[in-house]
């Protein structure tokens, strides 16, 4: 495995825990947000150990190309997602224009992270797929 390998794997780690820090701290804050972060933490819970492990195998079988712009994307969007809700633990309870406003980002950064993850499903479609092609190739 080489060193940014494990560099890559580092950094994904670390921006899943960045941000899932972010999330209990703004919830512990304020109540402003608790339904719109509660939605994306599990989001997050979700797919954390998923693409941990997409990533592990990517670098095991040298097939990193395949799906790291998708890990990329993952880790673009954890950063901008951990950036928006320490923004949303500074807006005020009476402020209510702008508690609509981030509330909407929330739910937009769940919702992308949610596509994110259905860009993943078609792609194991598609290996699983040629796994069996492969297969029946070999025992025909």
């Amino acid at each position: 495995m080489a060193v940014g390998s494990l560099l890559a794997g580092a950094i994904l780690g670390v921006a899943f825990q960045d941000i899932t820090v972010a999330i209990k701290e703004s919830k512990s804050r304020c109540s402003n947000f608790r339904d719109a972060l509660n939605s994306l933490e599990n989001t997050i819970s979700l797919l954390s150990p998923l693409i941990k492990e997409m990533d592990r195998l990517n670098q095991e079988l040298g097939d990193s190309n395949k799906r790291e712009v998708i890990i990329r994307l993952f880790l673009r969007q954890l950063k901008k997602g951990e950036a928006l809700v320490s923004k949303c633990s500074s807006i005020r309870r009476w402020n209510l224009c702008k508690k609509r406003k981030y509330e909407k980002r929330l739910r937009n950064m769940d919702s992308s992270l949610r596509e994110l993850s259905g860009v993943l499903q078609v792609g194991q479609a598609l290996d699983i797929q040629r796994l069996q092609r492969i297969l029946q190739d070999m025992y025909h």
